[in-house]
């Protein structure tokens, strides 16, 4: 988060220092990685062995470290919701957000039952959410 809130900080200071705005107009976009399912449990018990066996994840942290340590998020789609919107904690107001649904080797079945999720439960949320306190 540190890293991530001091990255952000930079470009707006150059976003304004080039003369395209203020700080506050600069457009932020955050990434992140999720997996969910109904629940928190049934999301880890089904994503760690795709976690585990990835070559990008696997065989460093933990799960549970890895997702405290960066944006993966694996859990509910409300848990999904409460730690996207958490992300303004340090990267004050943003306006792009990019979910890596397609990795750790998940099929293609699965990848779209993700998308399904987002785009169902998350994203009106979000929206939503953003959308509060902006004019």
């Amino acid at each position: 988060a540190d890293h991530t809130k001091r990255m952000v900080e930079f470009y707006r200071s150059r976003y304004a220092h080039y003369g395209h705005g203020t700080p506050e107009q600069a457009i932020v976009g955050l990434g992140g990685q999720v997996f969910m399912r109904k629940n928190s449990q049934d999301a880890v018990r089904e994503f760690r062995p795709y976690f585990d066996n990835a070559p990008v994840y696997g065989h460093g942290p933990s799960l549970e470290d890895f997702s405290e340590q960066t944006p993966l998020t694996v859990g509910s789609p409300q848990q999904v919701i409460e730690r996207t919107l958490s992300f303004r904690e340090y990267a004050g107001d943003y306006q792009r957000q990019l979910f890596l649904m397609d990795h750790a080797g998940l099929p293609l079945k699965t990848v779209l039952e993700q998308l399904d999720i987002l785009g169902e439960q998350v994203v009106p949320v979000l929206r939503e959410e953003f959308a509060k306190g902006r004019g």
